[in-house]
């Protein structure tokens, strides 16, 4: 993979400016204000999500070292669910904390076919620094993992995930995932 060239591709950083205005723009529509339309906001925000991230790759880093061992069917069901419960929660944190806030885009770093750009979120009294990882995907960058105030995402999912399947078993950690997953489709 080459690094961009000018009229070619997006830069990171510019791919994650655009997805975060395009959030604070759904975010902050006059037509989509309030709480009665907090449900069109979330599917609006999940479908930025779902075309800015690369499930493909978060899946094989939140299994890790288990993902190898899986079968096919597996892997899919794996991803569905996990596609669902990410973009569910990532969409709250989204809705809850993310409108008219100051962002600040202090670093661009691309190494290897990797990407990371840094940024702080100004809030009252707050600066939150949030770092995006990502990955270039058919001429484009896709986000693969993001960390909030020094938490990477991914790296909490794999911890949860491999406590779960080392007291339980895999089976075990589909059966919770697929619980939430109607859980959330009964609150939708």
């Amino acid at each position: 993979w080459a690094l961009p060239i000018a009229g070619q591709a997006v830069m990171p950083v510019e791919h994650v400016r655009k997805m975060l205005q395009e959030v604070m723009t759904i975010q902050t529509d006059p037509q989509l204000r309030g709480q009665a339309f907090r449900g069109k906001r979330k599917v609006a925000i999940q479908n930025v999500i779902a075309k800015n991230f690369y499930f493909d790759e978060m899946v094989k880093q939140v299994l890790n070292p288990y993902w190898e061992k899986l079968d096919e069917a597996k892997r899919e069901e794996f991803k569905g669910l996990f596609k669902d419960l990410f973009q569910d929660s990532y969409t709250k944190l989204v809705l809850d904390f993310l409108a008219r806030e100051k962002i600040l885009y202090t670093q661009e770093d691309i190494r290897g076919g990797q990407a990371l750009v840094k940024t702080t979120i100004f809030r009252i009294n707050e600066e939150i620094p949030i770092d995006y990882f990502l990955t270039p995907v058919e001429q484009r960058w896709l986000v693969h993992d993001v960390k909030i105030d020094g938490v990477s995402i991914v790296q909490n999912y794999q911890k949860s995930f491999a406590r779960v399947i080392k007291q339980e078993s895999f089976e075990g950690l589909l059966g919770k995932m697929r619980l939430q997953q109607r859980a959330i489709e009964k609150s939708s």
